[in-house]
């Protein structure tokens, strides 16, 4: 799998598959990491290029020191465009991914072929309690914790071979990403209406789908009918 160093000096390691004018860009959410699209660019369609970079401070992208916000992410993923050539693309982000979604919609439209949020961060942040920094700080610490909190994020996933590979990547790779992000999604504000429902009434023209047997990670726990349902979204 390829690295390819920013112009901002990140380093940035992406997975990619399939060959086509039309791309799909793949963002994944907190303390994971471009390994959580794997299903889903397995069964995209020939002529879709599928392209997941995995955001700094998680996977084997950078990790820099200092904290960074979603601005900065979104940022990182406009580079990372640049640096591939990409001028168009439909983008999906899941959790914190769909918040750097909507930051790389709103700074940068003409990118945006389309837009698909998977139980995205609200467009007006999600505040962590200061009194629960502590807690997660102490599971960052205690990788049998941490496995359990991540395990919870996609209930219905099977508990097979690449059920185990998500969890040890995320605890080996991208735990230390948990704080800065909850900090970077802590001051996030698009708008001031909460939730999925006020944040698709944000957006003209957008449908919101709710899937109940699926919990948070339909990507990884229903990855077939998730990409069916991009390709459909997609046109």
């Amino acid at each position: 799998m390829p690295t390819i160093e920013l112009a901002n000096g990140l380093p940035m390691f992406y997975r990619e598959q399939g060959a086509g004018d039309r791309v799909v860009l793949l963002i994944h959410g907190n303390s994971a990491s471009s390994l959580w699209w794997e299903r889903v660019m397995a069964n995209l369609p020939a002529g879709v290029r599928a392209v997941a970079p995995d955001l700094r401070g998680c996977g084997d992208s950078g990790h820099p020191a200092e904290q960074w916000s979603m601005t900065d992410l979104a940022e990182d993923i406009y580079q990372f465009t640049l640096a591939l050539g990409i001028e168009r693309a439909v983008v999906v982000g899941h959790s914190l991914g769909g918040g750097v979604a909507l930051y790389l919609t709103v700074n940068h439209p003409t990118l945006v072929e389309r837009l698909m949020i998977v139980n995205s961060a609200p467009a007006e942040g999600l505040v962590t309690p200061a009194e629960r920094y502590p807690q997660l700080e102490m599971a960052v610490k205690m990788p049998e914790v941490l496995k359990m909190a991540l395990g919870a994020m996609m209930p219905t996933a099977p508990k097979d071979e690449y059920y185990a590979r998500l969890l040890e990547e995320s605890l080996a790779k991208s735990a230390s990403a948990l704080i800065p992000n909850g900090h970077a999604l802590d001051q996030m504000n698009l708008t001031e209406q909460a939730m999925m429902e006020r944040t698709q009434a944000t957006i003209p023209g957008s449908v919101l789908e709710v899937w109940p047997e699926v919990g948070h990670s339909a990507p990884v726990e229903d990855p077939v009918r998730f990409t069916r349902r991009l390709v459909e979204f997609m046109g």
